[in-house]
């Protein structure tokens, strides 16, 4: 086992960029894991890191072995998790990241549950719109949403997303008419981060490229603006469906909705899932489905 001595704390320091962060991030000193890198330097043959006064970098060998290293970390740990019984209480840390919004709203209440459950856990999440290097930043997995595009991660199907068109009562009142997706060239459209709407009419997806006088990236924002009259919106239905229950607004064009879409939970490809996160998913999946 000596040749896995250094292992984890080169890449501790990799990723961290001083031997500082990756002495916090393994709970070790400082010097130790000088120690080690430097073993399994001796034991490589190959110098992996430069290290100055000043600055911290990887050598040519050490990007090379670098990515290899991280193989090697996911090979033991799914030869550990092979060696558990599949029924054994989870435990351990979980690092997840997630939308910003829709992992406040319905990710985080889950979680908090499931770690009432099991006292164990840890969780580590971090909220972010963008999507992260999971294999790169040691992330168990991710929750994304909508269509995946083609990668090496495996993906896990949580639940489904319906996009709806509504308007509050007060502006249908006095908007043209609504009865055909043509109608929308006469409407105010309060548009997000794209101005593309997606339709099905006939069987077949359709887009329409929205106007209006208002842009935001912020779902709730233009929940808001929609309740105030000023125009139409589309969003995914988890956005708009308490406002349509209080009758604050109105789904129109419902016979042209598009397909429902994924919610995911992403993950890097390993053979053996630690019990911990297989159980995590599994309750995610049961809180989030739609009945």
């Amino acid at each position: 086992m000596d040749r896995w001595v250094g292992i984890d704390e080169f890449v501790a320091v990799a990723i961290c960029g001083s031997f500082t962060g990756a002495a916090d991030q393994l709970n070790t000193s400082v010097a130790q894991v000088s120690r080690r890198v430097k073993a399994l330097e001796a034991t490589l043959g190959y110098q992996l890191l430069n290290r100055t006064t000043r600055k911290l970098s990887l050598t040519t060998e050490g990007n090379v072995f670098l990515s290899h290293a991280k193989h090697l970390q996911h090979v033991l740990d799914d030869a550990t998790s092979a060696l558990r019984q599949r029924d054994a209480e989870p435990a351990g840390k979980i690092k997840i990241t997630a939308p910003v919004m829709y992992g406040e709203q319905y990710i985080m209440p889950l979680i908090n549950q499931f770690m009432s459950i099991y006292p164990n856990i840890q969780v580590d999440m971090e909220l972010n719109n963008n999507q992260l290097d999971l294999i790169e930043q040691g992330f168990d997995f991710a929750i994304r949403l909508g269509n995946l595009k083609d990668s090496s991660l495996r993906a896990r199907l949580l639940a489904h997303r319906q996009t709806l068109v509504c308007a509050a009562p007060s502006y249908l009142t006095n908007a043209p008419k609504l009865n055909t997706l043509e109608d929308l060239e006469q409407h105010y459209c309060l548009l997000g981060k794209s101005s593309v709407w997606r339709f099905v009419k006939q069987g077949k997806e359709t887009h329409f490229n929205a106007k209006g006088r208002l842009r935001c990236n912020s779902g709730w924002a233009l929940v808001d603006a929609a309740i105030q009259g000023l125009g139409l919106v589309q969003l995914p239905h988890y956005y708009v469906e308490e406002a349509i229950s209080s009758n604050a607004l109105v789904e129109v064009l419902d016979q042209f909705k598009p397909e429902s879409e994924g919610i995911w939970a992403v993950y890097p490809p390993r053979r053996y899932l630690p019990t911990s996160v297989r159980e995590l998913l599994e309750f995610l999946a049961k809180g989030l489905a739609v009945p």
